[in-house]
């Protein structure tokens, strides 16, 4: 009769920034300090923000009903009726325009694979 035993725990897998920290990345990539790793994202992070702010800002000019003092949430509110409305007034003659299939289109597309 065979017996296997177990002869040596396999070693834990370190993350990537835990193997940067304690210096066993195995690679020549230039080591980051947990401060620098901190402020680069949150740099990206203001950065993210501030597109963000960007676009709301833009859609809030486009928007009608929009006013300048409008935040982000009110802003993202009436983008949402207003393209519910532009949908329900214009939505086959814009999907048209674009060359996007229309719900009539759709119907018979979907009823030709029916048969």
């Amino acid at each position: 009769m065979l017996f296997m035993t177990k002869t040596a725990t396999p070693s834990r897998k370190l993350s990537k920034a835990a193997r940067d920290f304690a210096g066993e990345s195995g690679s020549d990539v230039k080591k980051i300090s947990p401060g620098q790793r901190r402020e680069r994202h949150n740099r990206k992070e203001r950065e993210r923000r501030r597109r963000i702010r960007s676009y709301c800002d833009e859609l809030n000019m486009l928007v009608p009903f929009c006013q300048s003092t409008s935040g982000m949430l009110a802003t993202l509110q009436w983008t949402t009726a207003f393209l519910k409305y532009i949908n329900d007034t214009y939505g086959d003659t814009l999907k048209e325009s674009f060359g996007a299939p229309t719900a009539n289109q759709i119907k018979v597309t979907s009823e030709k694979n029916l048969v």
